[in-house]
C-alpha cells in the first residue's frame, strides 16, 4: 500500500499534481529546492491559474527536511538534477518503495543505477504547465484532458502497477501499458522535435505548427528518432493527447520529403492544446537555469552513435541549444536558418 507519497520536485507540474492529490485525499508532501516556493506552499497553498483558479492547502519540504521513508516518490524534478535528487529519494525509501519517473527524456534507465528495475514505473505526462513563481503554477491543458501513460521498465503488470494508476487516475486519465520504452520514445520525439525546435528559436509550439519551415526541421528531428528507437529495438507506441492517438510510425518514417501539409494538420491536433506553451529548456534557459538538453536531443544523439545511427539534425540542434545556454547565441527564430541539411 502506497500511504505516504512524495513529489520529488515540486516545479510547474508536481505542485499541481502534488495539489490535485492532496485534494483527493492522499498524504503527500511535495519536495522542492526552492526555499521560497516550499514557504510559499505551506503558507497559502498551491495555488493552480490557467484553465481553473484554485488555490489547495499542500504540506511541502526542501529536501533536507524530509523525514521517515515514504512508499512512492512522483519523481517530477528536472534530469539535470538526478546526480542530487535520486540519492535523496533512496535516503528516504524502505525497500519496496516505488519511484514513478514523470520527466522528459529516458530517467529510468538514470533511476536504474540506484534503484531495483523492479520498483521503478514510468509514467510520461501528457500535459503542461509555466511556474509562475513562489507558490504558484499555470496549467496549460483543460483539466478535463489531463492524461499521462504508465508502464513498468520491467515490463511486468504488478499489483504497485495497478495502485500506481489508481492514484494517477484520481486526477487525470491514465493508459496502461507493458510497453513502457516504446511510451517513452514517443514522448521524446515530440520533446526533442517540437521543444528542441522551440528553444532554438524562442517560439511556442502553436508558433511552430503554423510555420513550414520550422515544422520541416520538427519532421526530420522525428525522423531520426524513429531511426534511433528502432535501432535500440523498440516499438514506438502511438502518441496519447486530448483523448486521441498518434501514430508515428506513419508521420515519421518519410522517405525524401515529409509530407507538410499532413504534419502540419496532425500536430494541430497533438500540440494545438498546448499552443501557447513555451517548451521547458526555453523556460529554464530564460530562468538562468540548466536546461535538459543532454537528456533529450542529446540523448538521441548519444543512443543513435551506439547504433551506428546518423542523427545530424538532432546533433545541430543539440550543438545550439548548448550554445544558447551558455550564453552565446540568443534564442531568436533567425536560428532556423542555421540547420545544414544532409
Amino acid at each position: 500500500m502506497f500511504k505516504r507519497i512524495a513529489v520529488m520536485g515540486a516545479g510547474s507540474l508536481g505542485t499541481a499534481a502534488g495539489a490535485f492529490l492532496t485534494q483527493k485525499g492522499y498524504d503527500v508532501t511535495l519536495v522542492d529546492a526552492n526555499q521560497a516556493h516550499v514557504d510559499a506552499l505551506n503558507s497559502t497553498g498551491a495555488h493552480i491559474i490557467g484553465p481553473i483558479d484554485v488555490t489547495i492547502p499542500v504540506k511541502a519540504c526542501c529536501a533536507e527536511s524530509m523525514e521517515g521513508n515514504f512508499d512512492l516518490f512522483l519523481y517530477m524534478a528536472k534530469q539535470t538534477c538526478n546526480h542530487v535528487a535520486v540519492p535523496q529519494m533512496l535516503a528516504h525509501s524502505h525497500d519496496k518503495t516505488v519511484v514513478i519517473c514523470c520527466q522528459n527524456g529516458l530517467p529510468e534507465m538514470e533511476v536504474e543505477k540506484w534503484f531495483p528495475r523492479e520498483r521503478i514505473l514510468g509514467a510520461p505526462w501528457g500535459w503542461g504547465g509555466i511556474f509562475q513563481g513562489p507558490g504558484c503554477t499555470q496549467l496549460t491543458s483543460e483539466v478535463a484532458f489531463m492524461s499521462c501513460t504508465l508502464g513498468s521498465l520491467s515490463g511486468a503488470h504488478t499489483s504497485e502497477l495497478d495502485e500506481a494508476a489508481e492514484i494517477l487516475g484520481s486526477i487525470q486519465h491514465v493508459q496502461v501499458s507493458d510497453n513502457l520504452m516504446g511510451l517513452r520514445w514517443s514522448k521524446l520525439l515530440v520533446n526533442a522535435a517540437y521543444s528542441g525546435v522551440g528553444t532554438i528559436t524562442g517560439y511556442t509550439f502553436g508558433q511552430i505548427i503554423v510555420d513550414p519551415e520550422l515544422m520541416r526541421i520538427a519532421c526530420y528531428v522525428g525522423r531520426e528518432c524513429m531511426r534511433t528507437a528502432h535501432a535500440c529495438g523498440v516499438k514506438v507506441e502511438p502518441f496519447h493527447a486530448e483523448g486521441r492517438f498518434y501514430s508515428f510510425e506513419t508521420l515519421f518514417t518519410f522517405e525524401g520529403e515529409p509530407d507538410l501539409k499532413l504534419e502540419m494538420q496532425m500536430a494541430e491536433g497533438y500540440l494545438g492544446p498546448s499552443g501557447t506553451s513555451l517548451a521547458s529548456m526555453c523556460q529554464d534557459i530564460r530562468r538562468g537555469l540548466p536546461c535538459e538538453i543532454d537528456y533529450i536531443n542529446g540523448a538521441v544523439s548519444r543512443l543513435a552513435r551506439e547504433h551506428g545511427v546518423k542523427t545530424p539534425v538532432n546533433d545541430q540542434i543539440t550543438a545550439l541549444i548548448r550554445r544558447i545556454s551558455a550564453g552565446e547565441l540568443p534564442y531568436e527564430r533567425e536560428n532556423a536558418g542555421r540547420i545544414i541539411f544532409g
